[in-house]
């Protein structure tokens, strides 16, 4: 009876493991996009569309979501992103912070670098809105926020790219090359697999030491790049499978409802 009983118990283990082994990976799917600027009507085309996309997670805002940075403009956005039925994450941009509006950012959002964690990956939010901004502090920050990673597929976002991917506003990017030869390094060394930035308005990809950069900054503000190079509005889902991360470029004006 007794070895019956741990025959079972063997079948059953080994059926809780071959079924662990060969389960389909946990899928998510997270959303991105940067410099809306005041544009509602885009705005609450993408919350609508956000809402109906059951496999999302969550949003990330790459900034530049105000024009002034005013106190009213950030009510006035908090109050149409109330509408969405996921969380949303924000990185602060340069029209955020100016004239004091870091600290509109401060009181009414959160700290302007953070991070977290979703099922096995680290989200680490930046801020290089200015020069000033992006500091020894915030860098030595992010050093341990990399190391600590470890062994979690890595994502970044940021206002301002570390160079642009587009090659077309090469000066439109973070100020100091010395400061993002260094972050491009990190990135490297980390394995980060993207790294989002906004505040050129458009879109444009490019991989670099195996990691892949994008800017989003089509939601909504002026747009900067020619349509054939990226200028039109969009938003990019990002989908992890297990180890396999896609990204998918979205225009919402070209979507069927």
């Amino acid at each position: 009876m007794l070895k019956e009983r741990l025959s079972r118990v063997r079948v059953i283990c080994s059926l809780l493991f071959l079924f662990i082994l060969f389960s389909p990976a946990y899928s998510f799917s997270f959303a991105v996009f940067g410099d809306n600027q005041g544009n509602d009507e885009l705005l609450t085309k993408l919350i609508a569309g956000w809402n109906r996309d059951k496999e999302l997670d969550f949003v990330v805002n790459l900034g530049d979501f105000t024009v002034y940075g005013k106190k009213a403009e950030y009510q006035a956005f908090l109050k149409k992103t109330a509408l969405l039925k996921i969380p949303i994450r924000y990185v602060q941009g340069n029209h955020d912070g100016v004239a004091g509006g870091w600290r509109n950012f401060e009181k009414l959002i959160g700290p302007a670098y953070y991070a977290f964690d979703h099922d096995d990956c680290r989200f680490i939010v930046l801020n290089n809105s200015f020069r000033e901004s992006f500091d020894r502090g915030q860098f030595n920050w992010l050093k341990s926020q990399l190391a600590a990673a470890k062994g979690k597929k890595i994502f970044v976002f940021m206002h301002k790219p570390v160079f642009d991917p587009s090659e077309i506003y090469k000066d439109y990017v973070m100020s100091g090359r010395a400061v993002t030869e260094e972050l491009t390094g990190l990135f490297s060394k980390y394995k980060v697999r993207y790294v989002f930035a906004g505040h050129i308005h458009g879109y444009a990809k490019s991989e670099r030491d195996g990691v892949v950069y994008i800017v989003s900054g089509g939601a909504g503000g002026p747009l900067h790049l020619p349509r054939e190079l990226g200028g039109f509005y969009h938003y990019v889902k990002i989908t992890v499978n297990g180890d396999r991360v896609t990204d998918q470029v979205i225009r919402p004006y070209e979507q069927t409802e």
